[in-house]
Protein backbone atom coordinates (compact mmCIF):
# COMPACT_ATOMS: atom_id res chain seq x y z
CA UNK A 1 0.00 0.00 0.00
CA UNK A 2 2.89 2.07 1.26
CA UNK A 3 4.37 2.16 -2.66
CA UNK A 4 0.32 3.06 -4.09
CA UNK A 5 0.04 6.09 -1.97
CA UNK A 6 3.90 7.21 -3.11
CA UNK A 7 2.79 6.72 -6.66
CA UNK A 8 -0.12 8.58 -6.01
CA UNK A 9 1.34 11.66 -4.21
CA UNK A 10 3.61 12.03 -7.32
CA UNK A 11 1.39 12.15 -9.73
CA UNK A 12 -1.23 13.95 -7.96
CA UNK A 13 1.53 16.92 -8.24
CA UNK A 14 1.03 17.19 -11.57
CA UNK A 15 -2.66 17.96 -11.73
CA UNK A 16 -2.54 20.67 -13.66
CA UNK A 17 -5.79 24.00 -13.77
CA UNK A 18 -9.11 21.74 -14.10
CA UNK A 19 -7.54 18.24 -14.86
CA UNK A 20 -8.70 16.00 -11.77
CA UNK A 21 -5.77 14.05 -10.49
CA UNK A 22 -5.56 10.83 -11.71
CA UNK A 23 -7.12 11.66 -15.17
CA UNK A 24 -6.85 9.07 -18.02
CA UNK A 25 -3.90 6.81 -15.47
CA UNK A 26 -4.80 3.31 -14.45
CA UNK A 27 -7.74 2.74 -11.17
CA UNK A 28 -5.72 3.35 -8.12
CA UNK A 29 -4.21 6.91 -8.86
CA UNK A 30 -7.23 9.11 -8.23
CA UNK A 31 -6.78 8.74 -4.67
CA UNK A 32 -4.91 6.58 -2.25
CA UNK A 33 -6.10 3.80 -0.90
CA UNK A 34 -7.54 4.34 2.94
CA UNK A 35 -9.21 1.09 4.17
CA UNK A 36 -7.82 -1.09 6.27
CA UNK A 37 -8.42 -4.60 5.80
CA UNK A 38 -8.61 -7.37 8.86
CA UNK A 39 -5.68 -10.44 8.34
CA UNK A 40 -5.60 -13.69 10.04
CA UNK A 41 -3.47 -17.34 10.21
CA UNK A 42 -5.20 -20.47 10.65
CA UNK A 43 -4.14 -20.03 14.71
CA UNK A 44 -5.88 -16.72 15.03
CA UNK A 45 -9.11 -17.07 12.55
CA UNK A 46 -12.35 -16.21 13.97
CA UNK A 47 -14.66 -18.68 14.69
CA UNK A 48 -18.02 -19.29 12.26
CA UNK A 49 -20.09 -16.85 14.92
CA UNK A 50 -17.44 -14.50 15.59
CA UNK A 51 -16.62 -14.36 12.04
CA UNK A 52 -20.48 -13.80 10.64
CA UNK A 53 -21.11 -11.34 13.80
CA UNK A 54 -17.88 -9.45 12.69
CA UNK A 55 -17.35 -9.43 9.26
CA UNK A 56 -20.54 -11.14 7.29
CA UNK A 57 -22.96 -9.19 8.78
CA UNK A 58 -21.64 -5.94 8.65
CA UNK A 59 -20.20 -6.68 5.22
CA UNK A 60 -16.61 -6.29 6.34
CA UNK A 61 -14.00 -7.93 4.12
CA UNK A 62 -11.01 -10.22 5.66
CA UNK A 63 -7.72 -11.78 4.33
CA UNK A 64 -6.96 -14.86 5.95
CA UNK A 65 -3.39 -15.93 5.10
CA UNK A 66 -1.47 -18.90 4.59
CA UNK A 67 -5.22 -20.61 4.75
CA UNK A 68 -5.37 -23.55 1.96
CA UNK A 69 -1.40 -24.68 1.55
CA UNK A 70 -2.72 -28.21 3.33
CA UNK A 71 -5.12 -28.52 0.31
CA UNK A 72 -4.14 -30.63 -2.59
CA UNK A 73 -4.67 -28.24 -5.21
CA UNK A 74 -2.12 -25.89 -3.79
CA UNK A 75 0.98 -28.37 -3.46
CA UNK A 76 -0.47 -30.96 -6.08
CA UNK A 77 -2.30 -29.80 -8.83
CA UNK A 78 0.30 -29.10 -11.54
CA UNK A 79 -0.71 -28.73 -15.16
CA UNK A 80 0.56 -32.08 -15.90
CA UNK A 81 -1.48 -33.38 -13.24
CA UNK A 82 -4.65 -31.78 -13.96
CA UNK A 83 -4.50 -33.31 -17.44
CA UNK A 84 -4.08 -36.66 -16.21
CA UNK A 85 -6.31 -36.75 -13.82
CA UNK A 86 -9.10 -34.25 -14.92
CA UNK A 87 -8.38 -34.15 -18.80
CA UNK A 88 -12.33 -35.05 -19.62
CA UNK A 89 -13.61 -32.42 -17.60
CA UNK A 90 -14.94 -29.16 -19.51
CA UNK A 91 -15.17 -25.84 -18.49
CA UNK A 92 -15.99 -22.50 -19.97
CA UNK A 93 -13.92 -20.06 -21.18
CA UNK A 94 -13.83 -16.09 -21.14
CA UNK A 95 -11.39 -13.23 -22.68
CA UNK A 96 -8.78 -12.38 -20.54
CA UNK A 97 -10.49 -8.57 -20.82
CA UNK A 98 -13.84 -8.99 -18.64
CA UNK A 99 -16.78 -7.76 -21.34
CA UNK A 100 -14.43 -7.48 -24.30
CA UNK A 101 -15.91 -9.12 -27.28
CA UNK A 102 -13.52 -11.89 -27.95
CA UNK A 103 -15.03 -15.20 -26.83
CA UNK A 104 -12.49 -18.33 -26.94
CA UNK A 105 -12.94 -21.59 -28.96
CA UNK A 106 -12.18 -24.68 -27.04
CA UNK A 107 -11.64 -27.84 -29.20
CA UNK A 108 -14.91 -28.41 -29.89
CA UNK A 109 -17.33 -25.38 -28.73
CA UNK A 110 -16.95 -21.78 -28.21
CA UNK A 111 -16.89 -20.36 -25.03
CA UNK A 112 -16.15 -24.38 -23.49
CA UNK A 113 -12.95 -26.45 -23.92
CA UNK A 114 -11.65 -29.85 -21.61
CA UNK A 115 -9.30 -29.05 -19.60
CA UNK A 116 -6.57 -31.47 -21.34
CA UNK A 117 -7.06 -28.79 -24.63
CA UNK A 118 -6.69 -25.46 -23.05
CA UNK A 119 -3.92 -27.14 -20.52
CA UNK A 120 -2.24 -27.48 -23.83
CA UNK A 121 -3.36 -25.06 -26.38
CA UNK A 122 -4.08 -21.74 -24.07
CA UNK A 123 -1.97 -21.85 -21.29
CA UNK A 124 1.27 -20.08 -23.24
CA UNK A 125 2.29 -15.99 -22.34
CA UNK A 126 0.16 -14.47 -25.15
CA UNK A 127 -3.11 -16.73 -24.32
CA UNK A 128 -5.92 -14.31 -24.04
CA UNK A 129 -8.02 -17.00 -22.85
CA UNK A 130 -9.23 -17.59 -19.15
CA UNK A 131 -11.27 -20.09 -17.31
CA UNK A 132 -14.66 -18.47 -15.89
CA UNK A 133 -16.25 -21.36 -14.93
CA UNK A 134 -18.11 -23.52 -12.51
CA UNK A 135 -15.48 -25.78 -11.04
CA UNK A 136 -16.44 -29.80 -11.63
CA UNK A 137 -17.47 -31.93 -8.67
CA UNK A 138 -14.69 -34.32 -9.52
CA UNK A 139 -12.15 -31.88 -8.57
CA UNK A 140 -13.75 -30.76 -5.03
CA UNK A 141 -11.48 -33.24 -2.81
CA UNK A 142 -8.32 -30.93 -4.13
CA UNK A 143 -9.68 -27.83 -2.35
CA UNK A 144 -10.71 -27.25 0.97
CA UNK A 145 -12.81 -24.91 3.10
CA UNK A 146 -11.81 -22.10 5.95
CA UNK A 147 -13.17 -23.11 9.48
CA UNK A 148 -14.56 -19.68 9.43
CA UNK A 149 -16.81 -20.53 7.52
CA UNK A 150 -16.77 -24.40 7.04
CA UNK A 151 -16.05 -25.84 10.71
CA UNK A 152 -19.98 -25.33 11.51
CA UNK A 153 -22.84 -23.47 11.79
CA UNK A 154 -25.48 -22.59 8.81
CA UNK A 155 -23.02 -21.06 6.52
CA UNK A 156 -21.47 -24.50 6.06
CA UNK A 157 -24.44 -25.65 4.60
CA UNK A 158 -25.28 -23.15 2.32
CA UNK A 159 -22.91 -22.92 -0.26
CA UNK A 160 -24.37 -21.84 -4.02
CA UNK A 161 -22.17 -22.35 -6.23
CA UNK A 162 -18.39 -22.95 -6.52
CA UNK A 163 -16.26 -21.64 -9.13
CA UNK A 164 -12.98 -22.04 -10.53
CA UNK A 165 -10.51 -18.98 -12.31
CA UNK A 166 -7.41 -20.08 -14.24
CA UNK A 167 -5.49 -18.66 -16.49
CA UNK A 168 -1.39 -18.23 -17.65
CA UNK A 169 -2.07 -14.56 -16.10
CA UNK A 170 -2.17 -10.77 -17.08
CA UNK A 171 -6.06 -11.11 -16.38
CA UNK A 172 -8.15 -7.91 -15.60
CA UNK A 173 -11.72 -7.50 -14.32
CA UNK A 174 -13.97 -4.71 -14.48
CA UNK A 175 -15.03 -2.62 -10.89
CA UNK A 176 -18.03 -5.28 -10.25
CA UNK A 177 -20.07 -6.84 -7.67
CA UNK A 178 -21.33 -10.71 -7.30
CA UNK A 179 -24.66 -11.68 -5.43
CA UNK A 180 -23.45 -13.55 -3.06
CA UNK A 181 -20.92 -13.46 -0.20
CA UNK A 182 -17.81 -15.70 -1.18
CA UNK A 183 -14.26 -17.23 0.59
CA UNK A 184 -11.91 -16.72 -3.03
CA UNK A 185 -8.81 -18.88 -2.33
CA UNK A 186 -5.61 -18.89 -4.43
CA UNK A 187 -4.07 -22.21 -5.28
CA UNK A 188 -1.31 -20.51 -7.84
CA UNK A 189 0.03 -17.20 -8.62
CA UNK A 190 -0.93 -13.79 -7.11
CA UNK A 191 -4.00 -11.47 -7.54
CA UNK A 192 -3.93 -7.66 -7.06
CA UNK A 193 -7.58 -6.87 -5.41
CA UNK A 194 -8.79 -3.57 -5.31
CA UNK A 195 -11.96 -3.13 -3.01
CA UNK A 196 -14.50 -0.68 -2.65
CA UNK A 197 -17.52 -0.58 -0.27
CA UNK A 198 -21.15 -1.43 -1.29
CA UNK A 199 -22.50 1.99 0.67
CA UNK A 200 -20.02 4.09 -2.36
CA UNK A 201 -21.64 2.39 -5.15
CA UNK A 202 -23.62 6.01 -5.35
CA UNK A 203 -20.08 7.20 -6.46
CA UNK A 204 -18.90 4.06 -8.42
CA UNK A 205 -20.53 5.01 -11.80
CA UNK A 206 -22.43 1.49 -12.06
CA UNK A 207 -24.01 0.64 -15.36
CA UNK A 208 -27.66 0.67 -15.87
CA UNK A 209 -29.20 -2.82 -15.14
CA UNK A 210 -32.83 -3.86 -14.63
CA UNK A 211 -34.36 -3.09 -10.84
CA UNK A 212 -33.94 -7.08 -10.37
CA UNK A 213 -30.21 -7.48 -10.51
CA UNK A 214 -28.11 -7.96 -7.30
CA UNK A 215 -24.77 -7.65 -9.68
CA UNK A 216 -23.64 -5.21 -11.46
CA UNK A 217 -20.66 -3.37 -12.63
CA UNK A 218 -18.95 0.29 -13.96
CA UNK A 219 -18.70 2.54 -16.66
CA UNK A 220 -15.07 3.26 -15.82
CA UNK A 221 -12.33 1.92 -18.00
CA UNK A 222 -9.90 0.76 -15.26
CA UNK A 223 -6.77 1.32 -17.75
CA UNK A 224 -7.48 4.58 -17.96
CA UNK A 225 -9.72 6.25 -15.68
CA UNK A 226 -11.78 9.22 -17.79
CA UNK A 227 -11.96 11.63 -14.52
CA UNK A 228 -14.22 13.96 -16.86
CA UNK A 229 -17.17 11.55 -17.56
CA UNK A 230 -16.36 9.72 -13.90
CA UNK A 231 -15.29 12.31 -11.28
CA UNK A 232 -17.34 10.59 -8.38
CA UNK A 233 -14.59 7.74 -8.43
CA UNK A 234 -12.13 10.33 -6.21
CA UNK A 235 -14.89 10.46 -3.60
CA UNK A 236 -14.67 6.24 -2.38
CA UNK A 237 -12.04 5.19 0.11
CA UNK A 238 -10.53 1.58 -1.16
CA UNK A 239 -8.92 -0.83 -0.20
CA UNK A 240 -5.34 -2.24 -1.45
CA UNK A 241 -4.87 -5.82 -1.14
CA UNK A 242 -2.66 -8.61 -2.46
CA UNK A 243 -3.30 -12.11 -2.07
CA UNK A 244 -0.61 -14.74 -2.75
CA UNK A 245 -1.08 -18.54 -3.49
CA UNK A 246 -2.17 -20.23 -0.31
CA UNK A 247 -4.08 -16.83 0.62
CA UNK A 248 -8.04 -16.51 1.15
CA UNK A 249 -10.24 -13.41 0.58
CA UNK A 250 -13.94 -12.80 1.76
CA UNK A 251 -15.70 -10.87 -0.12
CA UNK A 252 -18.98 -9.96 0.98
CA UNK A 253 -21.89 -9.64 -1.05
CA UNK A 254 -22.23 -6.51 -3.23
CA UNK A 255 -19.08 -5.73 -2.33
CA UNK A 256 -17.36 -4.33 -5.29
CA UNK A 257 -14.07 -5.06 -6.26
CA UNK A 258 -11.61 -5.13 -9.40
CA UNK A 259 -8.51 -7.78 -9.87
CA UNK A 260 -5.14 -8.16 -11.37
CA UNK A 261 -3.71 -11.31 -11.89
CA UNK A 262 0.39 -11.58 -12.12
CA UNK A 263 1.40 -12.61 -15.37
CA UNK A 264 2.10 -16.20 -14.07
CA UNK A 265 -0.19 -19.30 -13.53
CA UNK A 266 -2.92 -18.17 -11.65
CA UNK A 267 -5.49 -20.46 -10.39
CA UNK A 268 -8.65 -19.56 -7.33
CA UNK A 269 -11.40 -21.58 -6.30
CA UNK A 270 -14.58 -19.50 -4.97
CA UNK A 271 -17.30 -21.00 -2.69
CA UNK A 272 -20.07 -18.83 -3.35
CA UNK A 273 -22.81 -18.79 -0.92
CA UNK A 274 -25.95 -17.67 1.15
CA UNK A 275 -26.53 -13.63 1.40
CA UNK A 276 -28.31 -14.01 4.14
CA UNK A 277 -29.97 -10.68 4.14
CA UNK A 278 -31.62 -9.03 7.07
CA UNK A 279 -30.48 -11.79 9.16
CA UNK A 280 -29.11 -11.25 13.09
CA UNK A 281 -28.03 -14.48 13.88
CA UNK A 282 -27.26 -18.08 12.18
CA UNK A 283 -27.79 -20.96 13.45
CA UNK A 284 -24.75 -22.69 15.33
CA UNK A 285 -26.48 -25.37 17.36
CA UNK A 286 -23.39 -28.08 15.87
CA UNK A 287 -20.34 -25.64 17.21
CA UNK A 288 -19.57 -27.58 19.95
CA UNK A 289 -16.24 -27.07 22.69
CA UNK A 290 -15.52 -30.48 20.48
CA UNK A 291 -15.31 -28.63 17.17
CA UNK A 292 -11.90 -28.15 15.42
CA UNK A 293 -11.32 -24.51 14.33
CA UNK A 294 -8.33 -24.64 12.99
CA UNK A 295 -8.04 -27.69 10.45
CA UNK A 296 -9.29 -27.16 6.94
CA UNK A 297 -11.94 -29.36 5.54
CA UNK A 298 -12.29 -30.63 2.00
CA UNK A 299 -14.62 -28.92 -0.41
CA UNK A 300 -15.94 -32.59 -0.71
CA UNK A 301 -17.48 -33.37 2.65
CA UNK A 302 -19.69 -30.29 1.84
CA UNK A 303 -23.08 -30.59 -0.07
CA UNK A 304 -23.19 -27.51 -2.76
CA UNK A 305 -26.74 -26.16 -4.06
CA UNK A 306 -25.67 -26.43 -8.02
CA UNK A 307 -23.36 -28.98 -8.59
CA UNK A 308 -21.86 -29.96 -11.84
CA UNK A 309 -20.72 -32.97 -13.10
CA UNK A 310 -17.96 -31.13 -15.72
CA UNK A 311 -20.12 -32.06 -18.77
CA UNK A 312 -23.40 -30.77 -20.62
CA UNK A 313 -25.27 -27.66 -18.96
CA UNK A 314 -23.80 -25.88 -16.00
CA UNK A 315 -25.84 -23.96 -13.71
CA UNK A 316 -23.46 -20.80 -13.29
CA UNK A 317 -25.53 -18.12 -11.66
CA UNK A 318 -28.48 -19.57 -10.55
CA UNK A 319 -30.19 -19.27 -7.81
CA UNK A 320 -29.59 -19.83 -3.72
CA UNK A 321 -32.12 -22.99 -3.47
CA UNK A 322 -33.30 -21.63 0.14
CA UNK A 323 -33.66 -17.92 -0.50
CA UNK A 324 -34.18 -17.53 -4.06
CA UNK A 325 -36.85 -20.41 -4.04
CA UNK A 326 -38.08 -21.84 -1.19
CA UNK A 327 -38.24 -18.58 0.61
CA UNK A 328 -40.22 -16.50 -2.02
CA UNK A 329 -42.13 -19.39 -3.08
CA UNK A 330 -43.13 -20.23 0.97
CA UNK A 331 -44.10 -16.68 1.09
CA UNK A 332 -46.50 -16.21 -2.18
CA UNK A 333 -47.87 -19.78 -1.32
CA UNK A 334 -49.10 -18.24 2.20
CA UNK A 335 -50.14 -15.05 1.17
CA UNK A 336 -52.28 -17.03 -1.67
CA UNK A 337 -53.24 -19.49 1.30
CA UNK A 338 -55.28 -16.64 3.12
CA UNK A 339 -57.14 -16.42 -0.14
CA UNK A 340 -58.15 -19.80 -1.08
CA UNK A 341 -55.35 -19.84 -3.65
CA UNK A 342 -52.15 -22.10 -4.62
CA UNK A 343 -49.57 -21.37 -6.71
CA UNK A 344 -49.97 -23.00 -10.27
CA UNK A 345 -48.28 -23.18 -13.46
CA UNK A 346 -50.16 -20.43 -15.10
CA UNK A 347 -48.46 -18.29 -12.00
CA UNK A 348 -45.21 -19.57 -12.07
CA UNK A 349 -45.33 -18.68 -16.08
CA UNK A 350 -46.41 -15.11 -15.01
CA UNK A 351 -43.60 -14.66 -12.31
CA UNK A 352 -40.55 -16.62 -13.48
CA UNK A 353 -41.43 -16.07 -17.66
CA UNK A 354 -41.81 -12.41 -17.95
CA UNK A 355 -40.00 -11.31 -20.58
CA UNK A 356 -39.45 -7.68 -20.27
CA UNK A 357 -35.95 -8.22 -18.70
CA UNK A 358 -34.72 -9.63 -21.79
CA UNK A 359 -33.87 -13.02 -21.00
CA UNK A 360 -34.23 -16.27 -22.51
CA UNK A 361 -36.77 -18.16 -20.80
CA UNK A 362 -37.58 -21.81 -22.04
CA UNK A 363 -38.97 -23.02 -18.49
CA UNK A 364 -41.73 -25.79 -18.57
CA UNK A 365 -43.45 -24.93 -15.97
CA UNK A 366 -45.92 -27.66 -15.58
CA UNK A 367 -42.70 -29.89 -14.82
CA UNK A 368 -41.36 -27.20 -12.30
CA UNK A 369 -44.96 -27.64 -10.03
CA UNK A 370 -44.96 -31.69 -10.28
CA UNK A 371 -41.05 -32.08 -8.84
CA UNK A 372 -42.73 -31.04 -5.40
CA UNK A 373 -46.14 -31.37 -6.18
CA UNK A 374 -46.29 -34.41 -3.63
CA UNK A 375 -50.40 -34.92 -3.75
CA UNK A 376 -50.70 -34.46 -7.73
CA UNK A 377 -53.03 -31.75 -8.13
CA UNK A 378 -50.96 -29.66 -10.33
CA UNK A 379 -50.34 -26.57 -7.67
CA UNK A 380 -47.89 -26.42 -5.07
CA UNK A 381 -48.89 -25.44 -1.02
CA UNK A 382 -47.31 -24.44 1.74
CA UNK A 383 -46.50 -27.84 3.06
CA UNK A 384 -45.02 -28.91 0.16
CA UNK A 385 -42.78 -25.63 -0.36
CA UNK A 386 -41.79 -26.33 3.54
CA UNK A 387 -40.95 -29.81 2.79
CA UNK A 388 -39.06 -29.76 -0.20
CA UNK A 389 -35.73 -31.36 -0.54
CA UNK A 390 -32.28 -30.00 -2.59
CA UNK A 391 -33.09 -32.20 -5.37
CA UNK A 392 -36.72 -31.32 -6.00
CA UNK A 393 -36.01 -27.70 -5.86
CA UNK A 394 -32.59 -28.10 -8.04
CA UNK A 395 -34.99 -29.79 -10.40
CA UNK A 396 -37.50 -27.14 -9.79
CA UNK A 397 -34.54 -24.31 -10.35
CA UNK A 398 -33.50 -26.09 -13.63
CA UNK A 399 -36.96 -25.27 -15.04
CA UNK A 400 -37.85 -21.94 -13.62
CA UNK A 401 -34.62 -20.22 -13.93
CA UNK A 402 -33.68 -18.13 -17.31
CA UNK A 403 -31.72 -19.92 -19.47
CA UNK A 404 -28.40 -18.48 -19.79
CA UNK A 405 -27.24 -20.13 -23.15
CA UNK A 406 -22.94 -19.13 -22.13
CA UNK A 407 -23.83 -22.45 -19.84
CA UNK A 408 -24.40 -23.96 -22.93
CA UNK A 409 -23.38 -26.01 -25.85
CA UNK A 410 -25.20 -23.38 -27.39
CA UNK A 411 -23.74 -20.12 -26.72
CA UNK A 412 -22.39 -19.93 -30.44
CA UNK A 413 -25.96 -19.17 -30.95
CA UNK A 414 -25.64 -15.37 -29.03
CA UNK A 415 -21.86 -15.12 -29.27
CA UNK A 416 -21.66 -14.46 -33.11
CA UNK A 417 -24.18 -11.70 -34.13
CA UNK A 418 -26.82 -12.21 -36.24
CA UNK A 419 -26.59 -8.94 -38.23
CA UNK A 420 -22.64 -10.08 -39.11
CA UNK A 421 -23.73 -13.70 -40.03
CA UNK A 422 -26.27 -12.33 -42.10
CA UNK A 423 -23.25 -10.16 -43.65
CA UNK A 424 -21.57 -12.65 -44.24
CA UNK A 425 -23.67 -14.76 -45.91
CA UNK A 426 -24.76 -12.11 -48.57
CA UNK A 427 -20.45 -11.33 -49.31
CA UNK A 428 -20.66 -14.92 -50.34
CA UNK A 429 -23.71 -15.69 -52.40
CA UNK A 430 -22.15 -12.88 -54.56
CA UNK A 431 -20.31 -15.88 -55.97
CA UNK A 432 -22.60 -18.14 -58.43
CA UNK A 433 -21.82 -20.93 -56.60
CA UNK A 434 -20.59 -21.25 -53.32
CA UNK A 435 -18.81 -24.51 -51.83
CA UNK A 436 -19.18 -26.17 -48.06
CA UNK A 437 -15.17 -26.23 -47.02
CA UNK A 438 -14.53 -22.34 -48.10
CA UNK A 439 -18.02 -21.25 -46.47
CA UNK A 440 -16.59 -22.87 -43.33
CA UNK A 441 -13.52 -21.40 -43.55
CA UNK A 442 -15.16 -17.61 -44.65
CA UNK A 443 -17.37 -18.33 -41.32
CA UNK A 444 -14.86 -19.54 -38.91
CA UNK A 445 -12.72 -16.09 -40.23
CA UNK A 446 -15.07 -13.79 -40.47
CA UNK A 447 -17.24 -14.18 -36.86
CA UNK A 448 -14.02 -16.35 -34.89
CA UNK A 449 -16.54 -19.22 -34.32
CA UNK A 450 -16.18 -22.83 -34.70
CA UNK A 451 -16.16 -25.24 -37.76
CA UNK A 452 -19.50 -27.40 -36.15
CA UNK A 453 -21.52 -23.81 -36.09
CA UNK A 454 -20.17 -22.95 -39.78
CA UNK A 455 -21.04 -26.14 -41.13
CA UNK A 456 -24.88 -26.11 -39.16
CA UNK A 457 -25.51 -22.81 -41.07
CA UNK A 458 -24.21 -24.16 -44.36
CA UNK A 459 -26.38 -27.23 -44.17
CA UNK A 460 -28.89 -24.72 -43.26
CA UNK A 461 -27.97 -23.26 -46.69
CA UNK A 462 -28.15 -26.21 -48.72
CA UNK A 463 -30.96 -28.11 -47.04
CA UNK A 464 -28.83 -31.23 -46.47
CA UNK A 465 -25.46 -33.01 -45.01
CA UNK A 466 -24.77 -34.51 -48.69
CA UNK A 467 -24.61 -31.38 -50.27
CA UNK A 468 -21.85 -29.39 -50.23
CA UNK A 469 -22.62 -26.88 -53.35
CA UNK A 470 -24.64 -24.49 -53.13
CA UNK A 471 -26.08 -22.59 -56.40
CA UNK A 472 -26.63 -18.46 -55.16
CA UNK A 473 -29.25 -17.76 -57.21
CA UNK A 474 -31.04 -20.84 -55.30
CA UNK A 475 -30.76 -19.20 -52.37
CA UNK A 476 -33.73 -17.11 -51.17
CA UNK A 477 -34.56 -15.01 -47.94
CA UNK A 478 -37.14 -17.70 -46.87
CA UNK A 479 -33.91 -20.71 -46.66
CA UNK A 480 -31.64 -18.04 -44.82
CA UNK A 481 -33.98 -17.56 -42.70
CA UNK A 482 -34.20 -21.00 -41.68
CA UNK A 483 -30.92 -21.62 -41.59
CA UNK A 484 -30.90 -18.94 -39.14
CA UNK A 485 -33.42 -19.47 -37.03
CA UNK A 486 -31.82 -20.46 -33.76
CA UNK A 487 -29.98 -17.07 -34.16
CA UNK A 488 -33.25 -15.36 -35.01
CA UNK A 489 -34.85 -17.01 -31.67
CA UNK A 490 -31.80 -16.30 -29.49
CA UNK A 491 -31.22 -12.60 -30.42
CA UNK A 492 -34.76 -11.47 -30.85
CA UNK A 493 -35.71 -8.13 -29.78
CA UNK A 494 -34.63 -6.54 -25.99
CA UNK A 495 -37.25 -4.44 -23.84
CA UNK A 496 -36.38 -0.83 -24.20
CA UNK A 497 -35.28 0.91 -21.24
CA UNK A 498 -33.54 4.24 -20.61
CA UNK A 499 -30.44 3.25 -19.29
CA UNK A 500 -29.90 7.14 -17.45
CA UNK A 501 -33.84 6.92 -16.18
CA UNK A 502 -31.44 7.70 -12.49
CA UNK A 503 -28.88 10.31 -13.12
CA UNK A 504 -30.59 12.58 -11.56
CA UNK A 505 -30.24 10.34 -8.66
CA UNK A 506 -29.22 12.12 -5.42
CA UNK A 507 -25.62 11.42 -4.55
CA UNK A 508 -25.69 12.50 -1.16
CA UNK A 509 -28.69 10.11 -0.09
CA UNK A 510 -27.93 7.11 2.51
CA UNK A 511 -27.11 4.20 0.42
CA UNK A 512 -26.11 1.77 2.78
CA UNK A 513 -28.91 -0.15 2.29
CA UNK A 514 -28.21 -3.71 0.41
CA UNK A 515 -31.29 -4.38 -2.13
CA UNK A 516 -33.01 -7.49 -1.78
CA UNK A 517 -33.95 -9.51 -4.43
CA UNK A 518 -37.02 -10.84 -2.28
CA UNK A 519 -38.59 -7.31 -1.93
CA UNK A 520 -39.21 -7.11 -6.09
CA UNK A 521 -39.93 -10.79 -6.24
CA UNK A 522 -42.32 -10.97 -3.57
CA UNK A 523 -44.18 -8.03 -5.46
CA UNK A 524 -44.38 -9.94 -8.53
CA UNK A 525 -46.06 -12.50 -6.54
CA UNK A 526 -48.67 -10.15 -4.97
CA UNK A 527 -50.40 -8.80 -8.06
CA UNK A 528 -51.55 -12.53 -8.22
CA UNK A 529 -53.33 -11.97 -5.44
Amino acid sequence: MELLVLLFCVQSSFSIGSIPAGHLLPLGFQRPPSVEIDEFTPENAPNPEAFFQNYLKPSRAAVFRNAVTNAEAYSGWSDEYIAKHFGDLEVRLEGKKEKGSFIPVGETHMGRDNLRHFIEHSKGPDSRTYVVSELPKPMYSGSTVLPSVGACGEMAKRFVEIDIWWSSGGSKSMIHKDAYNQINCLYKGTKYWKLFEHKYEKWLHKHWEPENEIGGFSDIQVDKVDMLAHPNIAKVPWSNITINAGDCLFLPKSYYHQVDSSQTNNLAISILFSRFDGRETLNMSDCTSETDYRTARPLSEFDVMWEWSGHGMMSMGNGDFEENFRKELFSAASEFDNVGKKITPEILAEYYGDDEDGKIKLGNYTKAISVMDTNNDNELDVEEIQSASWEQIRQFGLEAEHFEPSNSYDYEYTAVAYDELLSLIDDVLKQPEVERKNFIKAYVKTTGGTTTFGNKVFTGLSGSEDVNIIKSKDITEEIVDKALEKWIFYQGPTPDFDPNQDEDRDDNADDDILPSEKQVHESDFRDEL
